[in-house]
């Protein structure tokens, strides 16, 4: 006696399923989502001519539909089962079933008795078109309520930030990745607008962009906007410092210079990769030129930080914020002077300590104290002028 697999984990018999009787016919589409009638279609070949002709009459399909529900379901079976024209309508005769005559594409392969991934696939079958079925409602449901609720939903923003003393890393609904620097943060819409991406930028940012180019994106901070059609830059925009640096890695990028109001106050610049535009807040003067040294705007990124002719107060602004400390220079006027230094993935002690061998300073560390709300207050550095070593 031969046994039937079906999705209860119950079995039938050959008897028991020629004996089974349909209350009229059935819409195609439900006999497809039907449990009995699958294992029908996947089991056919296994069966003698009694049990295929109670078959075909019990579910009362056409040729036409048995070969559709055998294309559906054998696709999902993971193994060829069609038949060929002339091995159809034989099996059509010799069930004395009257043919559709209907044409079928020539069969080449010959054909196996189903395969233990093809009962796999017929088990998996109702989960997945109901899980199909789930997804569907639930993208239709999510478009309609993005589309009842897109002002609203465009007025809605996330923000990310980086602390001092640490960095992270974003990604942006439509794919986009940016890495922010301590003391870094964005702003972006839950839903972008048709006609562009928005970001807000607060220090400084890596981006690489996704590139669309129907819709830029705006990369908006104090004072200047840039406009990105899919591309890798560099922007330092933190409040505290007096410029604006954007550095274009790859790809195409426009610099906007904006007025108190936030509007477009001159034509866009357009940048070369290998370019870096440097925007004055004060004097609000753009300045573009070629870089020398990337990786003094974007080894950050890997935890190299690279300073070429830089004056030694804005090396330890950009110190502190890295690592979290504060500095008090004794000697401001040794501040202005300008030198080169390379850190790599070195803490704030061993930095000082390289200041101290190759600068005429000595420097001593306070510890942070705990305040009444048991915060710790920012570490402090003092640095002080050594009178008894010459600057080289």
């Amino acid at each position: 006696m031969k046994y039937y697999f079906s999705f209860s984990c119950s079995y039938y018999t050959e008897r028991e399923f020629m004996e089974g009787k349909m209350e009229g016919k059935k819409d195609f589409s439900a006999l497809l989502a039907e449990e009995e009638f699958q294992n029908g279609i996947i089991f056919f070949d296994s069966w003698d001519v009694g049990a295929k002709r109670a078959f075909i009459k019990r579910f009362a399909i056409s040729q036409e539909e048995f070969v559709r529900a055998r294309t559906i379901i054998s696709g999902l079976s993971f193994k060829e089962t069609e038949f060929s024209e002339e091995e159809l309508n034989y099996l059509w005769e010799r069930l004395r079933i009257e043919s559709s005559g209907i044409t079928l594409r020539p069969k080449t392969q010959s054909r196996n008795i189903i395969s233990w991934y093809s009962k796999i696939a017929a088990i998996l079958f109702i989960p997945l078109l109901m899980a199909s079925v789930w997804f569907f409602d639930k993208t239709l449901k999510l478009e309609s309520f993005k589309h009842k609720n897109y002002d609203r939903l465009t007025m809605l923003h996330n923000t990310v930030s980086a602390p001092f003393g640490g960095k992270t890393k974003a990604v942006l609904p439509d794919g986009s990745e940016v890495w922010l620097n301590a003391g870094s943060s964005i702003e972006y819409p839950l839903l972008s607008k048709p006609e562009y991406r928005e970001v807000k930028l607060t220090g400084e940012g890596y981006f690489k962009v996704t590139k669309d180019p129907d819709k830029p994106m705006l990369v908006t901070t104090s004072g200047m906007q840039v406009k990105v059609y899919g591309t890798t830059f560099n922007i330092s925009a933190y409040e505290d410092d007096p410029d604006i640096k954007t550095a274009l890695v790859e790809g195409e990028i426009s610099i906007i210079r904006l007025n108190e109001e936030g509007i477009a106050a001159d034509a866009e610049i357009k940048m070369k990769p290998g370019e870096i535009v440097i925007l004055n807040k004060e004097k609000n003067t753009l300045d573009i030129s070629a870089v020398n040294n990337m990786e003094v705007f974007t080894g950050w990124i890997n935890g190299k930080y690279v300073f070429r002719n830089t004056r030694f107060k804005d090396i330890l602004k950009r110190l502190e914020r890295l690592h979290n400390v504060e500095f008090v220079l004794e000697d401001e006027a040794f501040g202005d002077y300008n030198f080169n230094a390379t850190f790599e993935d070195q803490n704030i002690d061993r930095i000082m300590e390289i200041f101290a061998v190759s600068l005429p300073i000595n420097w001593r560390s306070v510890k942070a104290a705990q305040n009444s709300d048991h915060e710790f207050s920012t570490r402090k550095i003092i640095i002080s002028r050594d009178k008894t070593k010459n600057l080289q």
